[in-house]
C-alpha cells in the first residue's frame, strides 16, 4: 500500500508539475493589423528624403511594439531598409533616387518577435530633377575645356580660358595654374587615374591635334608621360578609367576625318590597342561613361556597351533623343544621364536610362540655355553642366559660361 501511494503521488506530481509548465507556454499573440497613412498611395512628385507615417499597431498584450519599414521597386521585393523604429513616422536620411516608381510597407512587431505587417502596400513615384544656377563666376570662354571630380573638389582643365581651376562649392573657383605647359588645350579627354588627374590629346590654338599625355597630383605640376603615344593625333575623343586602366576611344583628326580605334594604358607611358577598328561609325564627340561594370557610349543615335573595347554591342537606336552629338553623360543615381547636345539644333533637355536601353525624358527644357560642348559631372548630389556653346543659325557659335547645377 505505502509504494502504491508512493508511486501514485509522484505521477500527481509530475502531472501538477506539467499543468504548471503548459499554463505559462501561452503562445505570443501578434500586433493588431494597422494600416499605411502617407506618403499616399499612388503619390507623385516626391521628395527624396520624405517622411513615412502610419497607424499604431496595438500589441494584445500591451508589449512594446517597434516597426521595420519595407521598399522595393516592386511589390514583390520589399526589403527592410529600416528596422526597430519607435513611434509611427520616419524621415529618411539617405537620399531616396531620381523618378523612380516605389513601393512601402511596414512591419510591426513585439519584444518577443511576433510581428504583423501592413493590411497595405502603397506605391509613389519620387521627384524629377530640379533646376538651379550660379551664374559667369567671372569666366569669359567656357567651352572645350574637361571636368573632373578629384580631392574633392570640381576642377576645369583647359578649354578656350585655359589653365587650371578648382572650387569645392561650383561657386568661388581659384587659378591654380593659368599657364599649364600643356598649353592652350582643347577638346581634349581628362580622367582620374592612378590618384592623378590626367589630360589626353586634343589640339592647342597654334597647332593641329596632339596625342601627348599629361598627369598632376595637385593641378599646379605637371608631367609629361608621353610626348607621342602609340596611337595617332586626335581631338573630340572620349576617355574613362575601366577595368583598373585608362582608355582612348575614336575621335577625329579633323572635322571631316573620324579615328575608329581604341586604346588603354595602365601607367599613361605605354598604350595597347583593343581594337584599330571598332565596330562603330564615330560621329562628331560621342561621348562614353562606365555604368553596370560596362563602358556606355552614345554616339549620334546609337548607344553601344563594351567590356573589353574591342567588340561594342549595339544596345538600342530606339533613344528618342535623336541623333545626338556634343552632348553629355553623367552616372548618377545609379542612372545614365544624357544632357544637351547638338540634334538639328543645340537643346537642353535632360534624359536618363537605367539599363543603357530604355531612355526617358527627365526635363524637357532645363533653366540653362541650349547648349552644346559643354562639361557635366556629378558632385556633391548634384549633377553640374558647366559651360558650352550655342550654335546660332548663321553657323556662327557664342559661348554659354554659366555654370548649373541640377539637384
Amino acid at each position: 500500500m505505502k509504494n502504491n501511494l508512493f508511486l501514485f503521488l509522484s505521477i500527481l506530481s509530475i502531472f501538477l508539475s506539467c499543468s504548471k509548465d503548459d499554463s505559462n507556454d501561452v503562445s505570443n499573440l501578434n500586433p493588431d493589423v494597422f494600416d499605411l497613412v502617407a506618403i499616399a498611395d499612388g503619390a507623385t512628385n516626391v521628395t527624396l528624403n520624405p517622411t513615412f507615417i502610419w497607424e499604431p499597431a496595438i500589441d494584445p498584450e500591451g508589449f512594446n511594439v517597434t516597426y521595420d519599414l519595407l521598399m522595393g521597386t516592386s511589390i514583390n521585393d520589399l526589403q527592410p531598409i529600416v528596422t526597430n523604429i519607435n513611434g509611427t513616422t520616419f524621415t529618411t536620411s539617405e537620399r531616396l533616387p531620381l523618378s523612380e516608381n516605389l513601393f512601402w510597407s511596414i512591419k510591426a512587431k513585439d519584444n518577443l518577435g511576433a510581428e504583423t505587417q501592413a493590411s497595405s502596400v502603397f506605391n509613389f513615384t519620387t521627384r524629377n530633377l530640379t533646376n538651379g544656377t550660379l551664374g559667369l563666376n567671372g569666366f569669359t570662354l567656357l567651352n572645350e575645356h574637361t571636368t573632373l571630380v578629384f580631392q574633392d573638389k570640381l576642377w576645369i582643365l583647359g578649354g578656350e580660358d585655359n589653365g587650371v581651376r578648382n572650387s569645392s562649392d561650383g561657386v568661388n573657383w581659384t587659378v591654380i595654374n593659368a599657364s599649364p605647359p600643356f598649353g592652350s588645350r582643347k577638346n581634349h579627354s581628362s580622367v582620374v587615374f592612378d590618384n592623378k588627374m590626367w589630360i589626353i590629346g586634343g589640339k592647342t590654338n597654334t597647332t593641329n591635334s596632339k596625342n601627348d599625355v599629361w598627369f598632376s597630383t595637385d593641378g599646379v605640376t605637371w608631367t609629361q608621360a608621353t610626348a607621342a603615344a602609340a596611337f595617332s593625333i586626335r581631338q573630340g575623343h572620349s576617355s574613362v578609367v575601366f577595368d583598373n586602366k585608362m582608355w582612348v576611344i575614336g575621335g577625329h583628326l579633323n572635322p571631316s576625318q573620324s579615328i575608329h580605334d581604341v586604346w588603354f594604358s595602365t601607367d599613361g607611358i605605354t598604350w595597347l590597342p583593343a581594337t584599330n577598328n571598332a565596330n562603330i561609325a564615330f560621329k562628331q564627340e560621342h561621348t562614353t561613361v562606365v555604368f553596370n561594370n560596362k563602358m556606355y557610349m552614345v554616339n549620334g543615335n546609337e548607344v553601344r556597351s563594351s567590356t573589353n573595347g574591342a567588340t561594342w554591342q549595339l544596345e538600342t537606336t530606339e533613344t528618342n533623343f535623336g541623333n545626338r552629338s556634343r552632348h553629355q553623360l553623367v552616372v548618377y543615381d545609379n542612372k545614365i544621364w544624357l544632357i544637351g547636345g547638338f540634334a538639328t539644333i543645340d537643346r537642353n533637355d535632360v534624359w536618363f536610362s537605367k539599363d543603357g536601353i530604355n531612355w526617358t525624358r527627365n526635363v524637357e527644357s532645363a533653366n540653362f540655355n541650349d547648349r552644346s560642348d559643354h562639361t557635366a559631372t556629378a558632385f556633391k548630389d548634384k549633377i553640374w553642366v558647366i559651360g558650352g556653346l550655342k550654335l546660332f543659325a548663321s553657323d556662327s557659335e557664342r559661348p554659354n559660361n554659366g555654370i548649373w547645377f541640377l539637384d
